[in-house]
């Protein structure tokens, strides 16, 4: 698994065949964006929609925007992603070489707060079209269980029961004679 860093970026560019205003409609509904933030993602400029990710988010969001219509790149950020529990290193005699910083020579301000990770639904995929969500309700009072199988009648013998009459001791035992009160005789009060 690499360690590497990546981010998404989108100059504006739409994919052969597709209507410009189709493709800001999908991705103005994916990321929840106004015209405005549209206006800026479409003027032509290089804008980073998502930096500092792995491969692995980094070619979702690839995924979802060559869908929607839109050509995005994926370049290496120069960084590593931090592990979860930083091994203990051997010591050594050189110092680590840094990585070299990411190219700057192009514009990676983004002055707006770009939406959550792209949906399916603007990409026009449905909860049917997905193999592990197909599922369907069943109407009110539908046979939910599909084969029911008879429980066979215990073989109880209840011949030694009765029923008592209600408000009944429903105990036998004998009740305990209670204890005799405590002798106080020896105890004053004093004044």
């Amino acid at each position: 698994m690499s360690d590497q860093l990546f981010e998404v970026a989108f100059s504006g560019q739409i994919s052969e065949g597709t209507n410009l205003e189709d493709v800001k409609a999908k991705i103005g509904k994916m990321f929840n964006a106004d015209d405005a933030k549209l206006a800026q993602l479409f003027s032509g400029k290089r804008i980073v929609i998502k930096k500092n990710i792995d491969q692995a988010t980094a070619a979702k969001y690839k995924t979802a925007l060559n869908r929607a219509g839109a050509e995005c790149e994926i370049s290496s950020t120069g960084g590593e992603a931090t592990p979860a529990q930083p091994a203990a290193a051997a010591p050594t005699a050189e110092p680590a070489a840094k990585p070299a910083p990411p190219p700057t020579e192009y514009e990676t301000n983004y002055d707006g707060e770009v939406g959550p990770p792209p949906q399916t639904d603007p990409l026009g995929i449905t909860g049917d079209q997905i193999e592990d969500l197909a599922a369907s309700i069943a109407p009110v009072g539908s046979e939910l269980q599909d084969e029911y199988k008879e429980a066979e009648e215990p073989d109880i013998d209840i011949t030694g029961f009765n029923i008592a009459p209600v408000g009944s001791d429903l105990s036998d035992a004998k009740k305990e004679q209670e204890p005799p009160p405590p002798d106080t005789s020896g105890i004053t009060l004093a004044d």
